[in-house]
C-alpha cells in the first residue's frame, strides 16, 4: 500500500514530466521559425551574375601568356566528344584548343599541351606519321575512339603506337566489362548480368567489341569479360592479359598514349574518363570540384485529396494521407540513414482542371517537418493537367501567400524543357512569382548540355543544376556515369519524382516498389562517396557559382603543390590524386583522405599549401 507521502511524491513528479514534455513542445513550436528558409541567410553570396571561368579558345599565345595548362582536341569542338572536352576544360579550369584535322596542328617544343585529343576516326594513312613523331618528342596521345580497323590490321606503325600486340577478332561479343580500381573513385566494379533478371535491369552497355590484345609497356584500365567454357583448368582459361581491352595505356619512345575502344566520351562519363588519364599522364592531378551531394523529392507533397478513386482502391486511403503517413516516415528514415539532407520540391496540386483545392495547413505541417530534418522546401513548375507555366504559378501563388507567405523559395524544379524556357526566359514571370529564385533543378545527363551551368539571362544569374539519377533504376552505364561524375566533380543529384506516386500508370509506380528500390540503390551505389558533403539545392547552389567562377595556378615540386584561387569566396573544394603521395599537413585548408591517395582539399584562404611525403618506388600496376 502507498503512503500518503509516496503518493504526493508520485503525483508531483508526474505533474513535473508532464509540465516539462509540454513547457518543450510549447518552447519547439514557439522558437523554431518554421515558416522560414534558414538557408537564405547561410547562402547569401556575391557572385550574382553568371560569372564563369571560360577557357581560351585556339589561342595559345594568350594561354602561354597566362601560364595555362592547356589540350588540343582533333576534331569537331562542338559536337559529341568535342563539346564534353570543352566543359571539361571549363570545369578543371585548362585552356581549350581545337584543329579539324592533325595536319593543321603545330606544337612548339616551348610550350606543350598536357595531350593531343585525337577523334581516331578521322586518322587518316598520312597521320600516323605525325603521331608517331609526336611520340618522339614526349607529346601525350589520347584517342577518344579507335581509328579505322582496316587501318589498324594493316599498318604495323599505327598499332605500336596503340600497342596492340594482336587483333583477335574484328567484333566479338563479350559478358561486360571489368574497372579496375584506382582509376575512377568509387572503386572496382564488373558490369556483367548475373541472371536474366539482372540482364533485364542493368545491362545497358555495348557488349560488341574488337578484340585487341595489347602488349608489353601498357596498362589496362578496362576490359571486356568473356565467356569460359566450363571444365577448363586455370591454365586453360583465358587470362586477363589476353582479354579484349577497352581502356588502356601504352608507354612508347618518350610519350603515353591512351586509348579508348568504344563509344565511352561522347556524353559527360567522359569527363571522368580524362580526368582519371590525367592524372596517369603526370603522376598527380589538382583540380576543383563542387562538393555536393543532394537527395531532392521533386513534387512532393501535394496539399489536395486528387485522383480519389485509383489511390483509394491502391492503399485504401486518400492521398493526402498516403503522402503524410506512408511516405514521409519512408523518406525521412532514408535521409536520416543514408545521413543526406532533403530538398522537397513541392506541388500545391497535381491537376488544376479538377475541383479539389490545396489545404494550407498541410503546407504549415510539413514545413515543420522539414525544418526538423534541417532540409529545404522548393516549387515544382510541373502539373498533370494542360496549366501552363504562368497559370500554374498564378494559382499557386495565391495558396502560399495565404499561410506561408513568408518562406523564400530559392530552388525551383522542372523535367520539361518547354516549361523550363517559358519560366527562365520570361523576366515577367520571374519578378512577379520567383523573385528570390536562384537555381532550377532540370534536366537528365545526356551529353547534349553542360550537367551544371547557368540557364536564362546572364543578368539574374540563375544556375541549372543536372540530375544524375532517379533514385530507383541504376544500370550499369549510370553506375559507370556516376564513378565518372564524382572523379569528376564531387557532384551528384538524386531526383526522386513521386508525380508517378499520385497518378499511378503500373504497379511500378507504387510507392512499395519505389521504395524498395531508391533505398537499396542509395543505400550501395552512393555509399563510396561519403566523404564528399550532403547539401540541400540552395547550398548546392552556393557551391555550384564558386566552382564555376573561380580559377586557380598551383606550383608543385618534390615537398608538395601550392596553389593560389582567383576568385575566391570563403571556401572552395580540390580533389588531389596524389599517386602514391601521402598528404601530411594543409595551410591554408584542410583535408581528408576519401580513398587511397585522393585526398579532398578544402581551401580556407586563397593561398593553399599542400604538404606530401616523397612517392614510393614501389608502384604496383595490372599488365
Amino acid at each position: 500500500m502507498v503512503s500518503r507521502r509516496n503518493y504526493i511524491s508520485i503525483a508531483i513528479m508526474i505533474l513535473i514530466l508532464i509540465f516539462m514534455f509540454q513547457f518543450t513542445g510549447v518552447m519547439k513550436e514557439t522558437l523554431n521559425e518554421y515558416g522560414v528558409n534558414e538557408y537564405v541567410e547561410s547562402t547569401k553570396n556575391s557572385i550574382k551574375e553568371a560569372k564563369i571561368y571560360k577557357p581560351s579558345g585556339n589561342d595559345i599565345r594568350t594561354l602561354e601568356s597566362e601560364g595555362k595548362e592547356y589540350i588540343i582536341y582533333i576534331g569537331a569542338p562542338n559536337y559529341g566528344c568535342g563539346r564534353v572536352l570543352s566543359w571539361w576544360c571549363t570545369y578543371s579550369k585548362r585552356g581549350f584548343v581545337s584543329y579539324s584535322s592533325l595536319s593543321k596542328c603545330k606544337i612548339s617544343d616551348v610550350y606543350r599541351p598536357e595531350a593531343v585529343i585525337i577523334d581516331g576516326e578521322h586518322i587518316t594513312k598520312s597521320d600516323i606519321n605525325i603521331l608517331y613523331r609526336f611520340t618522339e618528342r614526349g607529346i601525350n596521345l589520347i584517342f577518344t575512339n579507335m581509328p579505322n580497323k582496316l587501318q589498324i590490321i594493316q599498318n604495323q606503325k599505327l598499332r605500336n603506337i596503340l600497342g596492340i600486340k594482336e587483333i583477335v577478332k574484328d567484333r566479338v561479343k563479350i559478358n561486360g566489362i571489368h574497372l579496375f580500381s584506382g582509376f575512377l573513385l568509387g572503386g572496382e566494379a564488373i558490369y556483367e548480368a548475373k541472371d536474366k533478371e539482372e540482364e533485364k535491369k542493368k545491362q545497358d552497355i555495348d557488349l560488341y567489341t574488337p578484340w585487341y590484345i595489347t602488349g608489353e609497356g601498357t596498362k589496362t584500365y578496362v576490359m571486356g569479360t568473356v565467356e569460359q567454357e566450363e571444365g577448363l583448368s586455370e591454365e586453360e582459361k583465358i587470362k586477363n592479359e589476353t582479354l579484349p581491352a577497352i581502356i588502356w595505356r601504352n608507354s612508347i619512345n618518350k610519350s603515353e598514349v591512351f586509348c579508348i575502344n568504344g563509344d565511352y566520351l561522347s556524353d559527360m562519363q567522359g569527363m571522368g574518363i580524362i580526368t582519371a588519364m590525367m592524372s596517369e599522364i603526370k603522376g598527380y592531378e589538382l583540380y576543383p570540384i563542387v562538393n555536393a551531394q543532394n537527395f531532392i523529392v521533386a513534387n512532393y507533397p501535394g496539399f489536395a485529396d486528387e485522383n480519389y478513386d485509383i489511390i483509394y482502391e491502391k492503399y485504401s486511403q486518400s492521398l493526402r494521407a498516403v503522402l503524410r503517413e506512408i511516405i514521409w516516415p519512408a523518406i525521412a528514415a532514408l535521409s536520416n540513414e543514408s545521413g543526406d539532407k532533403l530538398s522537397l520540391m513541392m506541388t500545391p496540386q497535381f491537376d488544376y482542371d479538377d475541383d479539389n483545392e490545396p489545404l494550407v495547413r498541410d503546407a504549415v505541417y510539413y514545413l515543420k517537418l522539414l525544418k526538423e530534418e534541417y532540409g529545404e522546401a522548393g516549387v515544382s513548375l510541373d502539373c498533370n493537367s494542360d496549366t501552363n507555366v504562368s497559370e500554374k504559378l498564378e494559382e499557386d501563388s495565391y495558396f502560399w501567400k495565404t499561410g506561408i507567405d513568408d518562406y523564400i523559395f530559392q530552388a525551383y524544379y522542372t523535367d520539361d524543357a518547354k516549361r523550363l524556357a517559358e519560366f527562365t526566359n520570361s523576366e515577367i514571370l520571374l519578378n512577379k512569382y520567383a523573385p528570390n529564385i536562384k537555381t532550377i533543378i532540370y534536366g537528365q545527363q545526356d551529353g547534349r548540355n553542360p550537367i551544371i551551368s547557368y540557364t536564362g539571362s546572364t543578368e539574374r544569374g540563375i544556375t541549372r543544376q543536372g540530375i544524375t539519377s532517379d533514385g530507383i533504376s541504376h544500370t550499369f552505364t549510370d553506375d559507370f556515369m556516376l564513378k565518372s561524375l564524382e572523379t569528376a566533380l564531387g557532384y551528384s543529384n538524386i531526383v526522386l519524382d513521386l508525380d508517378k506516386v499520385a497518378y499511378p500508370k503500373s504497379k511500378e509506380d507504387l510507392w512499395e516498389k519505389l521504395s524498395k528500390d531508391i533505398t537499396s540503390t542509395i543505400a550501395t551505389y552512393w555509399k563510396p562517396f561519403e566523404g564528399f558533403d550532403s547539401t540541400v539545392a540552395s547550398e548546392s547552389d552556393l557551391r555550384i557559382r564558386r566552382f564555376l567562377s573561380l580559377d586557380f595556378k598551383k606550383t608543385v615540386s618534390e615537398s608538395g603543390i601550392s596553389f593560389d584561387i582567383k576568385g575566391f569566396e570563403d571556401r572552395a573544394w580540390f580533389i588531389l590524386k596524389s599517386n602514391d603521395r601521402k598528404v601530411t599537413k594543409v595551410e591554408g585548408g584542410n583535408f581528408k583522405e576519401i580513398e587511397k591517395d585522393v585526398y579532398l582539399i578544402e581551401a580556407e584562404k586563397e593561398h593553399v599549401d599542400v604538404k606530401w611525403n616523397a612517392k614510393s618506388e614501389n608502384n604496383l600496376y595490372f599488365y
